[in-house]
């Protein structure tokens, strides 16, 4: 046929093709086949071209693998917010976008003498946020077969947990929300899963359950894309009376994606 064409492309069902330029034309992204459908970016297939990551406290042991702030009450984690569990910074000379999948934290020993478990979440720009405290975590590329490596390895104090003491918050500041993971102290198995894109209907407590209860908790968050220098804080916080720290098995993954 005279107005016939073809479509040229790429060959690349596993590995990331050079990153274009913003406007720049770049070839389509085609199976090794030949198939201009390429598979969604899913997790799996993000991980299988090498983007995909996942971190975890170092140690994995009983008791004292990742303790938390000692007292944390609601004027540690309000929109002037002290004491994050989570701390991520994107570091200044990244050429990467983080786009924040899941937190998992797990209640490995509960904290003592307080009322509630609650969570709030805020991102924020520039100059770090944190002044001291917490473990940076341990970064793993689930896919065997790659040798990407993330942007935060080898950068010291981007990627933490435990009782990280901040700083107060820059003028970008954006307080992402705040909520109530159930209405008594945390007890030992409690599990908090934060979910960053995920559908709303999916959040929520285990509704019904007695107070005394091991219950997952889901908390739907928005997407959150993370640029350099930018910052996502997440605290744990009970009422005044709790008086001892808690301890936790703490797991979060993310994606990469080029951008310069």
């Amino acid at each position: 046929m005279a107005n016939e064409s073809k479509i040229r492309g790429e060959a690349r069902s596993r590995t990331k093709p050079t990153a274009g330029q913003q406007g720049e034309q770049v070839n389509v992204r085609l199976t090794q086949f030949g198939e201009v459908m390429n598979r969604p970016l899913d997790r799996k297939a993000l991980a299988e071209e090498g983007s995909y990551f996942v971190a975890h406290n170092t140690t994995n042991d009983a008791s004292t693998t990742l303790a938390g702030h000692a007292a944390p009450v609601l004027a540690d984690a309000d929109d002037t917010m002290t004491k994050p569990f989570v701390f991520i910074r994107v570091p200044t000379s990244s050429t990467k976008l983080i786009v924040l999948d899941f937190i998992e934290i797990e209640v490995v020993t509960a904290g003592a003498n307080g009322t509630q478990a609650c969570w709030a979440a805020e991102l924020d720009s520039g100059a770090t946020r944190r002044s001291s405290g917490g473990s940076e975590l341990t970064i793993v590329n689930p896919n065997m077969y790659s040798s990407e490596t993330s942007v935060f390895s080898g950068t010291t104090l981007a990627l933490m947990g435990g009782p990280v003491v901040s700083a107060a918050e820059s003028a970008n500041n954006r307080y992402l929300g705040h909520g109530t993971l159930r209405p008594s102290i945390e007890i030992a198995g409690d599990i908090k899963m934060f979910v960053f894109g995920g559908s709303p209907e999916i959040a929520g407590t285990q509704a019904g359950q007695a107070a005394a209860a091991i219950r997952t908790s889901v908390v739907a968050l928005p997407p959150v894309v993370l640029g350099p220098e930018n910052q996502f804080l997440l605290a744990l916080h009970g009422q005044a009376s709790q008086s001892a720290a808690g301890v936790y098995k703490l797991r979060l993954g993310w994606h990469e994606r080029q951008f310069t």
